[in-house]
């Protein structure tokens, strides 16, 4: 008899790379009907409507390299254009390197509080930082960290950033250099090249959803499309499905929310247990909306929006960066608002529609072609004070059962596409050691 199969459960961009490089050993289970996780693309009346902002960052050239060769042709490059919508002015993304333009006060405080701020590093008198807001307000200052950064990140997280830690946050919060402050703040300028994504990939036509399919036309092991586990029997090492039938694995490699992998489990040690119940998420509600006209020449990308009176915390447009993700003569938006998971969202199609009239996105008589609200069930995971500790406990403990629990929610973590796809492939190497 042969050995049972590697398992991979879900595909996503972390489960496609990870059962495509395990090859023929492999059996990929995906609870949905087709392939690509959260990079998918919903067509509606014309409009190709991703799954919230998936613009594809890839800074390994190996990385790139072969996803150039899966997708030959396919992708352009793009620059970044991103905004902060802040006191009634809009203003160029990274705030804390484009201040210009803003009310004389709050420039005031954001030159005066990041100098200070500095100084204070320069000469040992700050404390290392324990939290995010302890690394904004030390690398920043209390400008900046007042204006922007504790009521941006307040809104997106659910939590004050004082509750979360600060080691993730290096490579996605920019810090800028001294020069960079003065220039934006004295006069406008090309928008900074600060930041992971800078510049992006996008394909030409149709949307991010064909970076699953290309990973999805790989795979020479098993696809089962539909087949949602639901008990996971670690001692055995058997799954059992939604549908009864049950599956031997000789090692697993799951995709899936960490959280929602530990709730499979059949009799866990108390101790993974306890971890299970300490690690916390939140859900994201995103609109996808249609509208008449063209997008104008310099829309951006995306937006952030950090005053409470608007309901969402960003707003982008894929539209705007490629014109066929809307049909001729149209534009796109998505629109995205966070909350605890589990929790019902705070905002309904009406308030939503008033906050795009009152931020500009939609005209005061406008109405949608398209709206239609989605649901992001697991959509940022909390990195809070229990976080490190719960993490490693639950990801050491499943990794000595055969288990690998991996990707942006498998390693229950704050990454991008390019990571994911990283992961899955150092998954399979991993994997195949194990066995």
């Amino acid at each position: 008899m042969s050995p049972p199969p590697f398992i991979v459960l879900g595909a996503g961009l972390t489960g496609l790379a990870a059962a495509s490089r395990l090859g023929g050993e492999a059996l990929l289970l995906e609870r949905e009907a087709e392939v690509g996780g959260l990079c998918r693309t919903r067509v509606v009346n014309g409009f190709h409507f991703d799954c919230t902002g998936h613009w594809l960052h890839l800074a390994a050239p190996d990385m790139r390299r072969w996803v150039e060769e899966l997708w030959p042709d396919a992708l352009v490059e793009l620059d970044r254009r991103a905004e902060i919508h802040l006191y009634g002015r809009r203003t160029p993304y990274p705030f804390q390197a484009h201040t210009y333009g803003l009310p004389s006060a709050v420039i005031a405080d954001c030159l005066l509080g990041y100098f200070r701020a500095r100084e204070a590093r320069l000469c040992g008198r700050a404390a290392q930082p324990r939290t995010f807001a302890d690394y904004i307000l030390t690398h920043l200052g209390e400008g900046i960290a007042q204006h922007f950064m504790i009521p941006y990140n307040t809104k997106l997280w659910t939590v004050p950033p004082a509750e979360l830690d600060h080691t993730w946050c290096r490579r996605f919060v920019p810090l800028p250099a001294p020069e960079e402050v003065v220039r934006g703040a004295l006069a406008p300028g090309p928008q900074s090249q600060l930041g992971y994504n800078a510049t992006f990939l996008y394909p030409r036509q149709g949307g991010i959803g064909g970076l699953g399919r290309r990973l999805q036309a790989t795979l020479t092991g098993e696809l089962r499309l539909g087949a949602a586990v639901v008990r996971l029997d670690w001692r055995a090492r058997r799954l059992t499905l939604a549908d009864g039938s049950t599956l031997a694995y000789r090692a697993l490699v799951s995709t899936a929310p960490l959280a929602d992998l530990l709730a499979m489990l059949v009799e866990p040690p108390s101790a993974v247990a306890t971890a299970a119940a300490e690690l916390r998420a939140i859900s994201v509600t995103y609109w996808n909306v249609g509208l008449r006209g063209a997008d104008r020449p310099d829309a951006p990308h995306w937006t952030y929006y950090p005053e409470p009176a608007v309901p969402f915390y960003r707003a982008g447009s894929t539209s705007a960066a490629v014109a066929s993700m809307a049909p001729a003569g149209h534009r796109s938006l998505y629109v995205e608002v966070s909350h605890p998971r589990g929790a019902p969202c705070p905002v309904g199609d009406a308030e939503l529609l008033a906050g795009l009239r009152a931020v500009g996105l939609c005209g005061a008589a406008e109405e949608p072609v398209v709206l239609e609200r989605q649901l992001i069930d697991c959509a940022y995971v909390l990195m809070d004070g229990a976080y490190g500790h719960a993490r490693a406990t639950a990801l050491d403990w499943l990794a000595t059962q055969g288990i690998l629990s991996v990707g942006r929610y498998g390693d229950w973590t704050y990454d991008s596409m390019e990571g994911a796809l990283k992961s899955g492939l150092n998954a399979a190497a991993r994997v195949r050691e194990m066995t």
